[in-house]
């Protein structure tokens, strides 16, 4: 009766270490991160679905950040989770804001801010946006804060480091996306670009394309939420002309090209 009861110990005791074995082998999987994009058009052509992670979005075309904190009740896309309910309801690791033409640096400054109280922990990426093709010169170089919104390190300077006096313990990553045009504007007027023209990345006076100017504009906001490049979905885009793009972004990682701080 001993012997049979000690085989059936030492059975189990095989079966349960092999079992404990097992179970610590497990690796757990991280939790994808998790985003909110706020902004209009320009925010869509980032391309917010192609994001890793858990992803959601209050879009609303040709609007500036105040209306949409104002007027959110019917945001031009569809899919959009409305920010009233989403930001209280989850809390996020990222969240993103873009900036619009027709708002002053304080306009800007209160209403992130208001947003930026109800998500406790979130890195805020502020996405800069890219201006009319038209003025892309003209608002790079302005320096007339005083006045509405525009796309030039100036604005986005004076709004960068008021948010971050505002909010210290606050993380604040910027998409860099229209020092990304710039740069290329400045390669295309060496003649060391693969396009002959700033509007070659445009597909109207203000949009980019749905295939270069996307791509960039994608890994431009991948980049600003730690998310590696991706080609998925802009694979018409030519090899000489990704690559080239792809330089920038590494310029923009690198610092050799100018990003708000």
């Amino acid at each position: 009766m001993m012997r049979a009861y000690s085989v059936v110990l030492i059975g189990c005791t095989i079966a349960c270490a092999t079992f404990a074995e097992e179970v610590t082998s497990v690796v757990p999987q991280e939790t994808p991160p998790s985003v909110y994009l706020i902004g209009n058009s320009l925010t869509w052509d980032t391309v917010p679905s192609k994001l890793d992670g858990d992803v959601k979005w209050h879009v609303d075309c040709g609007k500036s950040l105040l209306f949409v904190r104002d007027h959110p009740e019917k945001p031009c896309v569809a899919s959009s989770t409305l920010w009233p309910q989403t930001l209280k309801e989850q809390q996020f690791d990222f969240v993103s804001f873009q900036p619009h033409y027709g708002t002053t640096v304080e306009q800007d400054v209160e209403v992130i801010s208001g947003w930026i109280t109800l998500q406790s922990k979130a890195i805020v990426v502020i996405h800069t946006g890219w201006p009319r093709q038209a003025t892309l010169g003209e608002e790079r170089t302005s320096t007339d804060i005083s006045q509405s919104l525009f796309h030039g390190d100036a604005y986005f300077d004076e709004l960068f480091q008021r948010l971050r006096e505002k909010h210290p313990l606050r993380e604040f990553r910027m998409t860099g996306a229209m020092n990304l045009l710039h740069a290329i504007a400045d390669d295309i007027e060496k003649g060391v670009a693969p396009i002959d023209s700033i509007s070659e990345l445009y597909r109207d006076k203000i949009h980019m394309t749905l295939t270069a100017g996307r791509y960039l504009m994608h890994n431009a906001m991948r980049r600003s939420l730690g998310q590696s490049r991706s080609v998925a979905g802009f694979e018409k885009v030519p090899v000489d002309l990704r690559q080239y793009l792809n330089a920038k972004l590494d310029q923009l990682e690198s610092g050799a090209i100018r990003e708000n701080k």
